[in-house]
């Protein structure tokens, strides 16, 4: 068996492999190694590492002794390059000096016009394995969001001037470049060459812009994350959906709570209950970005709790990063320092999962949850049903509504596997929690024997703001309680829904 050394760019891990992109003879390739034949791995600039693989004799060590000796053999062909690989196989430092000479805004594996070749691999048990497990993926493709994610993140965005048709008198229409007073283009369209086609020649079209808007490739703000996550052992993927409109990076990090000392931070009207974490969540953060104008540059704390998978998105509190797409904002900061920050991000969501649990605390009863559900109607989590009457105004029937009817079945059969709530958290706000996350993230179908209602798939971004607006309100219903005001008194001006509904 070989040594053999990779130079390029994480794109994924998992607990067992690692999944890299390099320059090979072939073209670009990408890779998953699994962490066993990794005998050493260094990050060498903020979005490339290096990987000094050692195969085994095992099924898997020779076909990827095969893969990375012949038909895919790394190129290495710089003098950056070679110094790189004679440090790993040596166990010698990693030479500094090359490092400002390496422009890493255009990175030599960059390439809008190949995909990557990503070959079948086997896990530890010795499962094919042909897409890597992403750490949430039970809570982001349920409910029907798989068909709208894609693998396909990582491209360069195009930037073309817009231009329209002008009628130019006699000279009839002509075709003029949309400029500002100073003759200069004034808008520009954003495109995805990923999908370029005899119908669509500059790819799919993600938005028009000004000229201030400053479209950042995806890699720019998630490789030094991912790059992180490979060396931490923490698993992570980056998904994109809408042809490339949006993308974001989630990364599993339990293993690195501090779930006592989070709980010593909140103060003692919060360890009552003594919350300590046995498996109950999956911890994580998410890095969002988008390129057709819908969302700034940003991290969160997110989280799953693994008895329904039900998704947590944590509030405001929780959000530590919003860089609007600018070049003095966006384009001027120094991504390296993510890492730094991604530690903070581990803490708050900590703290935020302690307020969840504290909700198991706040007892409520039928009225109180009736309150609830006006709140969740007037913050667009849930629509009122459609209200049927006959000629003397009398109430007949009630139609659609499949979030308000899935938060009364909710309520009344907590043991439904996308609630999972039993014991003494039956009729608490955590109950109501359950309800309403389990029915964003799964989108379970209702019927009553005659009418069946499946609602509409939500894409992750509307999935994820709809979880971040419930955690925001009953977090914030939880901290009053906590401080003294009874959640009683807080909704005591708000009314019945069934009182709105008629």
């Amino acid at each position: 068996m070989n040594d053999i050394v990779l130079i390029g760019k994480v794109t994924g891990s998992t607990p067992n492999l690692v999944q890299l992109e390099y320059p090979s003879i072939s073209g670009i390739h990408s890779v998953r190694l699994p962490r066993t034949m990794l005998a050493r791995f260094e990050r060498i600039s903020r979005d490339r590492v290096a990987a000094l693989v050692r195969t085994d004799d095992s099924e898997r060590g020779q076909q990827l002794d095969n893969e990375l000796v012949n038909s895919h053999a790394p190129l290495h062909i710089t003098e950056e390059q070679m110094a790189i690989v004679m440090a790993m196989e040596n166990d010698e430092m990693i030479p500094e000096e090359f490092d400002e000479e390496t422009d890493d805004e255009v990175p030599m594996w960059s390439s809008a016009s190949s995909a990557p070749i990503v070959e079948a691999v086997y896990d530890g048990l010795g499962v094919q394995v042909d897409v890597p497990e992403g750490p949430f993926n039970g809570m982001l493709y349920a409910g029907g969001r798989k068909t709208k994610v894609s693998a396909d993140w990582d491209f360069d965005p195009v930037r073309k001037p817009a231009f329209v048709m002008h009628e130019e008198g006699h000279q009839g229409t002509t075709v003029a470049r949309v400029n500002n007073e100073a003759g200069e283009p004034s808008a520009f369209h954003i495109f995805n060459p990923l999908y370029q086609s005899q119908k669509r020649p500059a790819g799919a079209y993600l938005g028009t812009f000004s000229a201030s808007y400053y479209p950042m490739a995806y890699r720019k703000g998630f490789n030094a994350p991912l790059a992180m996550a490979a060396e931490k052992g923490w698993p992570a993927q980056v998904i994109a959906w809408d042809e490339g409109k949006r993308a974001a990076c989630f990364i599993d990090v339990t293993s690195n709570v501090d779930w006592d000392g989070a709980c010593s931070a909140l103060g003692e009207r919060w360890q009552k209950r003594g919350f300590a974490n046995n498996g109950d969540y999956r911890v994580g953060i998410a890095i969002y970005n988008s390129l057709d104008g819908s969302s700034a540059f940003k991290v969160q704390a997110v989280a799953e709790r693994l008895a329904c998978t039900n998704g947590m998105v944590m509030g405001d509190r929780a959000t530590l990063i919003n860089l609007k797409h600018t070049k003095g904002v966006l384009g001027n900061f120094d991504f390296e320092e993510l890492g730094e920050k991604i530690m903070d991000v581990i803490e708050t969501a900590a703290k935020e999962i302690i307020v969840a649990e504290s909700m198991k605390d706040i007892q409520i009863n039928r009225n109180t949850f009736e309150k609830l559900m006006t709140i969740c109607e007037r913050k667009g989590l849930i629509t009122k049903p459609t209200v049927k009457r006959d000629d003397a105004g009398e109430v007949v029937a009630l139609t659609r509504g499949h979030m308000w009817r899935l938060m009364g079945q909710g309520w009344t059969h907590p043991t439904e596997s996308w609630v999972a709530v039993g014991g003494e958290d039956r009729g608490s706000l955590y109950h109501v929690y359950n309800i309403l996350t389990g029915a964003i993230t799964h989108k379970p179908t209702w019927t009553d024997g005659k009418t069946v209602l499946t609602g509409s798939t939500l894409n992750v971004s509307s999935f994820t703001d709809r979880l971040q607006t419930v955690h925001k309100v009953l977090g914030d219903i939880t901290t009053k309680s906590v401080n003294g005001k009874s959640i009683e008194d807080q909704l005591e001006k708000v009314p019945l829904f069934s009182e709105i509904l008629h």
